[in-house]
């Protein structure tokens, strides 16, 4: 009884604090949760269901029913673990105009043997890449060259696809303006077949980032990071940027700049999904964050020119927006907490207790929007992740984001 009545002597504390907030703490509560997150959120999800209600009116009706023959790049580095289910998801695609290319990047496992049963029958081709470092933007660039579609599709090689993906890409590849495109990456389990907490998370994170954040950025033409695991380039346009570049860790953010920088519409294609591996312990998976947080800004220092009046309007406001909310407010987030925090000296615990309410309830509107677009109500189940999301995952994220920003400001390269 002293418990119960201890929590409820704490919150009508809560309550009366609350009451007497200073404009001075409400600001930076707007600053740090309200207006950034939350309103992004419920813009997103207002925005997102008014666009889903048009389109119930007005479907998107193919241009065309052609089918474009797509080649299909896989640049693989000791996958041996995966390359058989990769290439036999494809396989079993019954999109008729395909052809297979397999790139074998300085393997030093079973990777070029498994493949080879599949070459062998003619099923797909095979080229083995000895020369120069191993890196993924070298083994597409390499296998670009053996390709002969009109459309290149890179896949990862411990990537699998179902079996309507490609046929759900060609749909939109007679859109005006249309020359690169992305589905829905999917977490299938952790490296090795291991699945456990930490990849539970990032399934949860996956079905958030591409269902809600991706598929809202469509909508404005704001996509400028295309995922590597599952990606579909115009052959002509890819070439016409020189494909990927090899001066940075993250090819895909790269090419997607430059495909806009070129005044390309890059689409996001919802019924086109592929399911990949992610890290299963947390020290690959830091690892993995600071090089995407580290390339991150790389590319943005690369592309600085990307606000400049000459290219379209949506890159240069994806530029900002990017560089702003991805960056700048990271740091000001951190500062504006340790100001809020001692400006509340007096009441630590309450400040506390409201910025986790407000970003509980953020994080569970932000799922159910996703759930509700990704039409799998079995992944409701993972409703009790998110305390794990507000309290573990996305303040250690921050962490690595910000670890990651520090390093490349002192000049820190980051390797694969």
């Amino acid at each position: 009884m002293d418990i119960i009545s201890d929590i409820g002597i704490f919150f009508q504390g809560f309550l009366v604090w609350l009451s007497t907030l200073d404009i001075v703490s409400l600001s930076l509560l707007a600053i740090l949760v309200i207006f950034v997150d939350l309103f992004r959120s419920i813009s997103k999800t207002v925005v997102l269901a008014a666009h889903s209600l048009y389109r119930r009116q007005r479907p998107l009706i193919p241009r065309t029913l052609s089918y474009p023959k797509i080649s299909i790049l896989i640049p693989a580095h000791n996958e041996s673990a995966a390359i058989r289910k990769t290439i036999q998801s494809i396989l079993d695609n019954p999109y008729p105009n395909k052809e297979i290319i397999v790139i074998d990047d300085h393997s030093t496992d079973d990777t070029y043997q498994i493949a080879s049963s599949f070459s062998g029958s003619g099923l797909i081709k095979l080229v083995k890449r000895t020369e120069g470092k191993g890196s993924k933007s070298g083994a597409v660039n390499y296998g670009a060259i053996f390709a002969t579609g009109d459309y290149l599709i890179v896949i990862d090689g411990d990537t699998v696809i179902e079996r309507t993906a490609l046929m759900e890409m060609a749909k939109y590849l007679s859109e005006p303006g249309v020359i690169a495109g992305l589905g829905v990456v999917r977490v299938l389990g952790g490296d090795g077949g291991v699945n456990n907490l930490l990849t539970k998370l990032q399934e949860f994170e996956y079905l958030i980032a591409f269902e809600v954040g991706r598929r809202f950025n469509a909508l404005f033409n704001l996509l400028i990071i295309i995922p590597g695991a599952f990606s579909i380039f115009s052959r002509e346009g890819a070439h016409r940027v020189g494909l990927f570049d090899k001066d940075t860790i993250t090819e895909d953010f790269d090419i997607a700049i430059k495909l806009h920088k070129i005044k390309g519409n890059i689409a996001f294609i919802p019924n086109a999904r592929a399911w990949t591996y992610c890290p299963n312990n947390l020290h690959a998976w830091i690892r993995q964050r600071i090089r995407w947080a580290h390339g991150q800004l790389a590319v943005l220092a690369k592309h600085k020119d990307a606000g400049r009046q000459t290219y379209q309007h949506h890159l240069r406001l994806s530029f900002y927006d990017m560089v702003g909310i991805d960056v700048i407010l990271l740091f000001l987030r951190l500062g504006g907490f340790v100001i809020l925090l001692f400006s509340n000296a007096q009441h630590i615990l309450y400040t506390i207790m409201l910025i986790l309410i407000l970003y509980h309830f953020n994080e569970v509107l932000a799922f159910l929007t996703s759930v509700a677009f990704a039409k799998d109500k079995a992944r409701l189940k993972y409703i009790y992740l998110v305390p794990v999301m507000v309290l573990f995952y996305r303040p250690l994220y921050s962490a690595v984001r910000l670890y990651a920003y520090v390093k490349w400001i002192f000049g820190t390269e980051i390797k694969w």
